[in-house]
């Protein structure tokens, strides 16, 4: 009996071992020399730094608004708190979400609508809804299918607009009704959406997996400062994430991001092509920061003033996909907004109004979508919703 208990106190031995030396190889190493001071700046639980500050719109932009959210509220919004991805129905499973799949994604950007605009009733309700519909008590499944399936799965930008959103919120609103929320909810993430301090883009719950890799346009350096000044992590985590992206720069001629960053191949990844959704993200969360590149400014100020911001891009910036989206619009006016580019703003906004339906006999009266084919997705809609609340 005393063998088998040295026996099997050898084996928990070695488990032991085994267990820290595969966790000492795969430590993220950074390397950072200097941390800027707008990414110091970053470094700050003061809620209020998080609070949208209002700017009277003229009465155009409030009357589109005003039909948006109405649009949203009574032909995306489901009775259950989630919208819809699609207006049209579909019933053939994908990889990607599509008709009345939900998105914590969508949810998220709801609540910042919530957030900086409503009342704090309508934001709790909506949490409340929201928490119930996607979290699985680690973190929020990034979709829903239509079926009531649960994906356990996140992706942890949606997360971070939740937890963004609850910050604002609590900033607005007052804070002894958030700050418990904010605390599990970080908590939380920084233990399984983070590997070793480093942002990845989601964890699998079922396998109990990280991901490899941190997609650039996931990097919400605001929010990530905030977390990481309420950890005591070091700002150096912060400044290497920055780094991740300034690294991903692809060139002046073409001033937009790669994609992501494999942390196993040190590698940056992308599919041969530039999404225009993904890099304008990026810019803008470097534009929270005060750390965009005038070049980027430029390139999308042409491109709006031309009308032709497209889809995607090769990685010489030649249009691979000249299709265009409200969203990106949108995104184009959220940056002119947070950099105090008036023109940037004016002029995207100009173009975003083309987009949205105005015809009051039409079932999608002041939403943004594909009247003929019904194609009226939650991401176009619920982006230009933010961009006219800015």
């Amino acid at each position: 009996m005393r063998k088998k208990v040295v026996f099997f106190g050898g084996i928990l031995i070695l488990g032991v071992f085994a267990y820290f030396l595969f966790f000492r190889q795969t430590t993220k190493e950074i390397n950072v020399k200097k941390v800027e001071p707008e990414i110091m700046k970053l470094m700050t639980t003061d809620e209020q730094t998080f609070r949208h500050k209002t700017v009277k719109q003229s009465s155009e932009t409030q009357e589109r608004r005003d039909n948006l959210k109405f649009f949203i509220d009574t032909k995306m919004l489901l009775p259950s708190g989630g919208i819809i991805t699609n207006f049209l129905e579909n019933t053939e499973s994908t990889e990607v979400a599509t008709g009345h799949e939900m998105l914590s994604e969508s949810s998220g950007l709801y609540l910042r609508n919530l957030e900086m605009t409503d009342t704090k009733g309508r934001f709790d309700a909506y949490y409340k809804e929201t928490k119930k519909l996607f979290y699985d008590k680690v973190q929020f499944s990034y979709r829903i299918d239509e079926n009531g399936k649960k994906f356990p799965v996140n992706a942890s930008v949606d997360d971070l607009r939740i937890i963004r959103a609850l910050i604002g919120a609590s900033a607005r609103f007052g804070s002894e009704d958030y700050t418990k929320e904010i605390d599990t909810l970080a908590k939380n993430f920084m233990e399984t959406s983070m590997d070793d301090n480093v942002l990845i883009d989601f964890y699998d719950v079922d396998q109990k997996k990280k991901s490899d890799s941190t997609s650039l346009f996931y990097i919400d350096l605001k929010t990530m400062g905030y977390l990481y000044k309420k950890y005591d992590v070091s700002a150096d985590y912060l400044q290497y994430h920055y780094s991740l992206i300034e690294n991903g720069y692809i060139s002046d001629t073409f001033p937009f991001y790669q994609t992501r960053y494999n942390h196993k191949t040190n590698k940056y990844e992308n599919t041969g092509t530039i999404n225009v959704i993904e890099s304008l993200l990026t810019i803008l969360h470097l534009g929270e920061a005060g750390l965009q590149k005038q070049e980027s400014i430029d390139f999308i100020k042409d491109q709006v003033s031309k009308g032709t911001l497209f889809n995607s891009y090769d990685l010489t910036g030649v249009p691979v996909d000249k299709n265009q989206s409200a969203a990106a619009y949108a995104l184009a006016a959220v940056i002119g907004a947070i950099i105090h580019d008036k023109e940037l703003y004016d002029s995207s906004i100009l173009i975003l109004n083309n987009f949205q339906i105005t015809d009051p006999s039409s079932l999608f009266y002041g939403g943004f979508g594909d009247i003929r084919t019904k194609d009226v997705f939650s991401y176009n809609n619920l982006m230009a919703l933010i961009a006219y609340d800015l």
